[in-house]
């Protein structure tokens, strides 16, 4: 009787420590916990799945000599939503694709190459619907702004160019805006507190974003469509976090007349983000 009790709760804690598959979320704690909170700064905040795309051909399947290409077979959506995740992170945003979080939630994350980034939430409840609008004072990353040191030169360099260069290079360690622009380039990005708002969204706006979900077939839009060779742009990423289930397209520079960039933007014209440059 005792080896049988050790075997149960053997079992049990083991049950506890892994992630369950039952149900439409994964609810694996090594991604987040259960309020969604992410495991680290380095969580990725999607379904492995969706970095990938019913066309894609995988490496040891292509044709020999191909090193880059703009053919869609050879790109993936890894690096974008790699990016998109760290991006969510410094806003303490949480991972809706693991857990069900108690509430209907729409998300949109909205990164733009010349701008800073935008995250609206809209959190749909038994009290009501609400969007939040979060917005960071720059895009996250860390930038090296540095000048060339006269010692690091060649030894054939000639003496016309050893001159110009620490003359530039003293200028330069002597010139506030220098440093001002490399102190920028290395400070982490905030959030922006004081342009955060929280508004209630009407019933008749929801069953509106509502209508526009349904006409872009969003439930049906793959998750990544890459557009290789597009360096430049926007990237517009959607994720619908319900109890049934979640969601997530991504499109980089979508169409004006896209009903998915539509629904998108009607989201925008809700928020307090809605004066934000556009493309």
């Amino acid at each position: 009787m005792r080896y049988v009790c050790f075997l149960l709760l053997a079992l049990l804690l083991a049950a506890c420590g892994s992630p369950t598959t039952s149900g439409p979320y994964p609810q694996n704690p090594a991604i987040s916990d259960a309020q969604g909170h992410p495991r680290d700064s380095t969580t990725f905040y999607f379904p492995v799945a969706d970095t990938l795309h019913d066309a894609y051909l995988p490496e040891e399947k292509r044709p020999d000599g191909i090193y880059y290409n703009t053919d869609i077979r050879f790109a993936d959506c890894a690096d974008e939503l790699k990016h998109a995740s760290y991006v969510l992170n410094y806003f303490d945003a949480p991972v809706l694709s693991n857990y069900y979080l108690g509430a209907d939630i729409v998300r949109f994350l909205w990164l733009r190459s010349f701008h800073r980034p935008v995250l609206l939430t809209l959190r749909h409840d038994s009290a009501g619907t609400t969007l939040n609008t979060r917005l960071l004072d720059k895009i996250p990353g860390f930038q090296i702004i540095t000048v060339q040191h006269p010692d690091s030169l060649s030894p054939t360099a000639s003496d016309y160019t050893r001159k110009r260069t620490r003359k530039r290079y003293n200028e330069s360690m002597a010139d506030p805006e220098f440093q001002k622009l490399v102190a920028e380039g290395k400070r982490r990005a905030r959030r922006v507190e004081t342009e955060e708002t929280t508004v209630a969204v009407s019933p008749e706006q929801w069953q509106q974003f509502q209508r526009l979900l349904r006409t872009s077939r969003f439930q049906q839009l793959p998750a990544c469509k890459p557009r290789p060779g597009m360096l430049d742009g926007a990237y517009w990423l959607l994720e619908t976090h319900r109890a049934d289930g979640y969601h997530m397209a991504a499109r980089q520079t979508p169409d004006a007349t896209d009903p998915f960039r539509q629904a998108c933007a009607y989201l925008i014209e809700l928020s307090s983000a809605r004066g934000e440059k556009r493309y």
